[in-house]
């Protein structure tokens, strides 16, 4: 859901047109999803130091995304929820890389890496378009 402010929307991902809570924002909502998944697939990496870095910043990354969300939902301004959703977006294409690499070290994993890669495209996706539209508002 691409915002006007204060909660004016336009319609990208949001289940209503009043948007109350960060929880309604679809881009929150796949953001969350994509970080549950992560955690599912961490736990089934080997015990090796490569895994455990990776997992760390793998996890580091995807979690940090649904948290500036909703952080800057609070802020209620245009600008300043835009500059979150920058981080937000910065988070998830961080999250891109550890997965892209993590897919290339342990092959075994492509199909569940490849789920969660197209969940937090679609996360990259909705985030960009929120953005441009919180900046030309």
């Amino acid at each position: 859901m691409i915002l006007r402010w204060p909660y004016e929307s336009i319609s990208l991902g949001v289940t209503s047109q009043r948007v109350s809570s960060y929880k309604e924002l679809k881009f929150w909502q796949t953001s969350k999803q994509v970080s549950l998944l992560v955690v599912k697939l961490t736990r089934k990496l080997p015990k090796e130091r490569a895994a455990w870095i990776i997992t760390d910043q793998l996890l580091r990354s995807s979690f940090s995304v649904g948290a500036n969300i909703a952080e800057g939902f609070g802020k209620y301004k245009g600008k300043e929820y835009a500059r979150y959703l920058q981080i937000a977006l910065g988070s998830a294409r961080e999250t891109a890389y550890w997965l892209e690499l993590l897919k290339e070290v342990y092959p075994r994993f492509w199909k569940e890496i490849d789920q969660i890669l197209s969940l937090n495209e679609e996360v990259i996706k909705m985030l960009v378009a929120t953005i441009k539209s919180l900046k030309t508002h």
